[in-house]
């Protein structure tokens, strides 16, 4: 008889061994699900970034070549500024694609403007004189 209660005692342990290592079992697949799930959803999030930034980075339409560059408007002004208009406040650069107009406010009052243009794929510019009749 004392066999017989040992052999049952044997065989509860197991069943509760075998119930405690289906548990832990689970809990660990349960747990690798998770993380596959936090990765995926990171992983997820990250690429709808990329490409979110390639979207705000990527011009809204096609570079034409002949866009006028802040060094060129740079050089345009150093153009203006060696010319003999007079005293010199400031200088204001108005770029519109492959042009742009350079307004010069001078100390007496008066105002001197021009064209900068973008001559092509060269890359060089040229600097007309302009005058507003409004």
């Amino acid at each position: 008889m004392d066999k017989e209660i040992q052999n049952k005692r044997i065989e509860q342990y197991l069943e509760e061994s075998e119930a405690e290592f289906d548990r832990i079992l689970e809990e660990c697949e349960r747990k690798r699900h998770g993380k596959m799930v936090r990765w995926t959803s990171l992983a997820v999030i990250a690429a709808a970034a990329c490409i979110g930034l390639v979207l705000w980075l990527a011009p809204i339409r096609p570079d034409t070549g002949n866009q006028l560059t802040p060094v060129q408007i740079a050089e345009g002004i150093q153009q203006m500024m060696l010319m003999d208009i007079g005293e010199i406040d400031s200088i204001v650069a108005t770029p519109a694609d492959s042009y742009a107009i350079l307004t010069a406010h001078l100390k007496d009052g008066n105002t001197c403007s021009f064209i900068l243009k973008c001559n092509g794929e060269d890359g060089t510019t040229s600097l007309f004189a302009y005058t507003n009749n409004q």
